[in-house]
């Protein structure tokens, strides 16, 4: 005959299956599933912060002003990255044609370094009268301008550094003149290294226990010249 149970302890045995069932299924389907939204939500957190720096990107390109190759090619005319320095003295003597004037002699010096450029001093003698020299430097001067905030380039940019003129002896209106133009290089070229010392001739005696070894060349016997004998050595 079997006893029946007391409510109470039928109660809590089912109270303790269902709790056992419940922790079973929190940690095989709730937990698991908790684990996933904390990893979604960490990457939309990522993908927000990518977005956020995409358009800052975004912003900044499109306030940088863009590169024209027009622009840059103009640039490139009036200071050219290399020195080129017969094409320099063929823009002279061009426009010195075109302004009815002759150079004597046209002395370019080396280029000096500068920050971020090079700089070449040229030195310009010539004859011929005031509106000559005059009309030479305006072309000289209009070769590189900046026209309503656009740079217009028809060669490269000149700088006058000095002028002076005297009469010259052709007799006035005739004058000869002496130019001090600087024209320039984009970049910086490199320095050359010093050159490597040869390490100096020891002098004065060798120490002792130095053994020298010296070779020396006998040579060839001549023959006697005609009508001499020769007197063999003792």
């Amino acid at each position: 005959m079997t006893k029946n149970k007391p409510p109470a302890a039928v109660i809590a045995a089912v109270a303790a299956g269902l709790l056992v069932y419940g922790l079973i299924g929190y940690f095989l389907l709730i937990s698991p599933q908790r684990g996933k939204a904390a990893d979604l939500k960490k990457q939309a957190v990522a993908t927000q912060a990518q977005i956020a720096q995409y358009r800052t990107l975004a912003a900044q390109a499109r306030a940088t002003p863009p590169i024209r190759v027009a622009e840059l090619f103009r640039l490139t005319k009036a200071m050219p990255d290399t020195v080129d320095m017969a094409g320099l003295l063929l823009e002279l003597s061009e426009v010195a044609r075109e302004s009815g004037i002759e150079f004597d002699s046209i002395t370019p010096q080396a280029p000096a370094q500068a920050s971020g450029f090079q700089s070449m001093q040229i030195t310009l003698e010539f004859d011929g009268n005031y509106y000559e020299l005059s009309d030479f430097l305006f072309r000289l001067r209009n070769l590189v301008r900046v026209h309503s905030g656009l740079l217009d380039a028809k060669g490269r940019l000149f700088v006058v550094d000095s002028i002076s003129f005297s009469e010259s002896t052709h007799s006035f209106p005739q004058i000869k003149a002496t130019l001090v133009v600087h024209a320039f290089v984009y970049g910086t070229a490199a320095t050359p290294g010093a050159p490597t010392q040869p390490p100096a001739a020891p002098t004065g005696t060798p120490s002792t226990g130095t053994t020298s070894t010296s070779t020396t060349t006998t040579p060839s016997p001549n023959p006697p010249p005609p009508g001499a004998s020769a007197t063999p050595a003792p």
